[in-house]
Parts: structure tokens; C-alpha cells; sequence
């Protein structure tokens, strides 16, 4: 039996986004995001209430998600990573099979899968931590093939559906969503075409997009906690004062490009190639300039945000390898043959898993430790505290004693105001429960406990020089 062409291409996507990510599912922490991700969502599979009992300042779906995953996975912390490295594998063969439909050949649509896994799995702020970008850009590739695919409203509703779940996953969505509608109008403008059909088909996933968060405000307003789900997000999220300088854009704005050079070279070939398919070079603009303002209005230099960018990114720098030998100008000829192009893979791939090796496998893995040394003594209803690591929560199978799970929130006064938490309050609820345990970073230099801490507490364990933990005296 032959296989075919799309059968062939989602079996090497996933092959190869498990293949160069395989080394980092062992580390417990790549990312504090991460564990906290997973912390929250361990609490809502034991029935918690997210943005009640615990809160954050994403949106309810990557919970829900891994909350989901828990009965499978359990603390399996390498699954979560192995799940992550599918949705990536997924999303490169959506990406693949979206280009395909709008007239990309073979060549072009492949290599842009092949790129998004690449760009996912070379840095671990850029994509080798899963983050919310991970999951979302799922959806965000699902609706994008039935975009293309289909003409119905039922069409247009169903990716608009799958745009609000990924909506519920990370707000920013709503500008790959934006980027489909301007598209639709533009595209009907362009060839004379209806533009009121067009808007029509833009307001139908529109509608579709607002289902899942609709049924999200629907259930906190059941539950009677609606004000503290929108407070924590939505409110807070336009509480932060933005005092990023011009210079702080340019910078955040450029260095993702230089990171990534030889694909912002084919990126750049492609949007000014006009042998491309004019279609495609104009959806990759639009979508592109909408997604970077997204990236950039937050004005924070994480890494992450612009795994939604790696979409649009490799969407258009794909092209280069679909283009007739020909149009590839000459000085980048070299990167079409075969021998050079392939060595270079080889070579690439070899320099990635010993780099993996040296960052994941050989450094020690103090936050396992220390929660294995704690796993030798917790008994059943024994409480904890850690300062920082709150991956010890989930390996050690306990949940935090204050809502904020991650250390930034309890810790940084710009999320202490925004949120308006009373730290004191939170510092005696902790107190109040006489955990057995607690574990600080070395050096510990806090000073909220330090009196409790030695009224009542005695150093046991001295992790690697990472992180000291303290036994109750009594």
C-alpha cells in the first residue's frame, strides 16, 4: 500500500519534533512558566477553581489542557514535554497542508514545516519550554487549513471556533484571527470581488471565535466569581505601566531577526520575490505585520512571544525552496544543493543534541533532587513551601499554600500592585499552616520568614548549592 504524500509528511514532522527535542523532556525545569503551568493544572484536575483558588495571569485553556493530560500522564513531567513536541509536529503538517491548498508546491509547503520545528527547538526562551505559543499556534494552523480548504459558512465558523479556542488559551490569537479577516476583505476589494460577502464570511468566524470564551465568562458567572475572573484577566492585564524606551522595541525587535539570520534572509527572498504566488506573499505580509504588533504591545523582551510569529515566519520563508532553481538569487544558490544543504542539516542537528546535552543532561538537576529528598520523608497531609521552585510542588504531588503559584507574583512589586495582593496577609496564611518543610534558594536572602523561619525551623538539606531546605522543629 502507498502511503501519500500528507500521510508521509505528518509522519516526518512528528519524528523529527521529537528527535530534536528528545534530550529536553528529562530536565524537571526548563522554564518557571512551565511548572507553573503544570502546578495550576494538577490543582484544577483535583477539582480547584483556576482564578479562585489559584491564580495567574494567563487565560483558563493551557490548564485545561494539562489538566486534561494529568489522568494520563500523572508527574511524568518528560510526557507533558513529549505531548508538547506532538502539537509542535501537529501544527507543522497543518501549516504544510494550509500552504499546499492555497498552491504552494511541495517543496515550499514542506519546508515550512520543517523550518516552524527548527525555530521551536533551538533555544529554550524560543520555543524548546513549552509555553501557551505551543498550543495556541495548534489551533491558530487548524484554521488556517480550513480557511484555505473550504468556502462555507460552516467552514468559516469551524475556524473561527478553533481561533477562540486558542483565544482561551492566549489572548493574542485574536490578531491571527484579525490577519484572516483583513485578508478576506482585502483580497475581495483587490479582485472587485463582494465585499459584503466577504465581511459576512470575516463576522461568521468572528462569531465562531467568540463561542469558547463566551462559555468561559458563562461558567465563572455561574459559579458567582465572575468580577474575580475578570479582575485577574482582564483588569490586571492593563495595569501594568508600560516605561519601555523606543531603543528597548528596536532592540526586542531585532534581535529575534538576528537570532534567527539564515531564515530571515529566506523570509525577506520571499516577500520581495515576485515570482511567488501573489496570493501568499500578501497573506504572509498582512499576517506577519499583525503578529509582530502583538508581540510588541506588550513590551516585555520574553522570548516566548514570538513563537506566535514563527508561524507567519516560516509560512513565508518556505517559498524560497519552492522556487524554480532559476529565481534563486545567485548568492544563495548554495543553499539549494542538495550535498551542501543536507551537510549543513547534519551538521546543525549533531551541534543541537550535544548543545541539549550540555544544557539539559549535564548540568545537575538540583529541583529533582530536592524533591526526591523531601519524597523520603513527606507523609500524607504534610504541607510544604518553596520561594522559587515550584516545580518541587508537583514532583513532591502537593499544592501551594497561597493562590499565586509563580515566584513572580508573590515576589516583584509591579505584580503585587497590579494585582493588589496583600502580601502580608498571604505571608500569615503561609505561617497559619505550619508547613513541614520549606525550601528556599542559596543563598537564602529573604527576609519575610526570617524570623519564623528561625523560631521554628532548622536547616536539613543543602541541594547542589541551589536550594537549602528547612524541617519544622516541632
Amino acid at each position: 500500500m502507498r502511503l501519500s504524500d500528507s500521510i508521509k509528511a505528518l509522519g516526518i514532522f512528528l519524528l523529527v519534533a521529537v528527535a530534536i527535542r528528545l534530550i529536553s523532556f528529562f530536565p524537571s525545569v526548563i522554564d518557571h512558566d512551565e511548572s507553573t503551568y503544570l502546578v495550576i493544572a494538577d490543582a484544577v484536575a483535583q477539582g480547584y477553581t483556576y482564578q479562585v483558588d489559584y491564580i495567574d495571569t494567563k487565560p483558563i485553556g493551557i490548564f485545561l489542557i494539562l489538566a486534561t493530560l494529568k489522568s494520563l500522564l500523572g508527574n511524568a513531567i518528560w510526557g507533558y514535554r513529549l505531548v508538547a513536541a506532538l502539537v509542535l509536529g501537529l501544527t507543522a503538517f497543518l501549516l504544510y497542508r494550509a500552504k499546499r491548498i492555497q498552491g504552494s508546491n511541495w517543496e515550499a509547503a514542506f519546508s515550512a514545516g520543517v523550518i516552524y520545528l527548527i525555530l521551536n527547538s533551538l533555544y529554550t526562551r524560543y520555543g524548546v519550554s513549552p509555553n501557551t505559543e505551543t498550543y495556541f499556534n495548534l489551533f491558530t494552523a487548524g484554521a488556517l487549513l480550513l480557511f484555505f480548504k473550504y468556502r462555507s459558512y460552516l467552514a468559516f465558523l469551524a475556524a473561527g471556533l478553533l481561533l477562540g479556542v486558542g483565544f482561551v488559551i492566549k489572548y493574542v490569537v485574536l490578531f491571527d484571527g484579525l490577519a484572516l479577516g483583513v485578508f478576506l476583505v482585502f483580497q475581495s476589494l483587490r479582485r472587485e470581488g463582494n465585499v459584503v460577502k466577504a465581511l459576512i464570511r470575516a463576522l461568521t468566524m468572528a462569531f465562531g471565535a467568540a463561542i469558547p470564551f463566551a462559555l468561559v465568562i458563562g461558567y465563572y458567572y455561574q459559579i458567582g466569581e465572575f468580577d474575580r475572573f475578570w479582575f485577574n484577566s482582564i483588569t490586571v492585564a492593563g495595569r501594568y505601566p508600560s516605561s519601555r524606551t523606543f531603543t528597548h522595541y528596536l532592540i526586542y525587535f531585532f534581535e529575534f531577526f538576528l537570532r534567527f539570520l539564515p531564515v530571515t534572509v529566506l523570509f525577506i527572498v520571499a516577500l520581495l520575490n515576485k515570482r511567488i504566488q501573489p496570493t501568499i506573499r500578501q497573506f504572509g505580509l498582512i499576517w506577519s505585520v499583525l503578529v509582530l504588533v502583538s508581540v510588541l504591545i506588550p513590551g516585555n523582551a520574553f522570548g516566548h512571544y514570538y513563537i506566535q510569529f514563527m508561524l507567519p515566519f516560516s509560512y513565508l520563508a518556505g517559498e524560497f525552496f519552492g522556487l524554480p532553481k532559476q529565481q534563486v538569487p545567485r548568492w544563495l544558490k548554495w543553499m539549494r544543493a542538495p550535498k551542501i544543504g543536507y551537510t549543513l542539516l547534519g551538521v546543525l542537528f549533531i551541534t543541537h543534541l550535544f548543545l541539549q546535552k550540555k544544557d539539559y543532561l549535564d548540568r545537575p538537576d538540583n529541583v529533582r533532587y530536592a524533591a526526591q529528598y523531601l519524597n523520603q520523608y513527606l507523609e500524607p497531609g504534610d504541607l510544604i513551601y518553596t520561594q522559587e521552585d515550584q516545580a518541587i510542588y508537583f514532583l513532591t504531588g502537593r499544592l501551594p499554600l497561597v493562590p499565586y503559584v509563580h515566584p513572580s507574583l508573590f515576589w516583584m512589586d509591579k505584580h503585587i500592585n497590579a494585582m493588589e495582593i496583600d502580601v502580608d496577609k498571604e505571608v500569615a496564611k503561609i505561617e497559619a499552616a505550619a508547613p513541614r518543610f520549606m525550601v528556599f534558594r542559596y543563598p537564602v536572602n529573604t527576609e519575610r520568614f526570617a524570623t519564623y523561619r528561625a523560631d521554628h525551623y532548622e536547616q536539613v538539606a543543602n541541594i547542589g548549592d541551589y536550594v537549602v531546605i528547612f524541617e519544622r522543629k516541632n
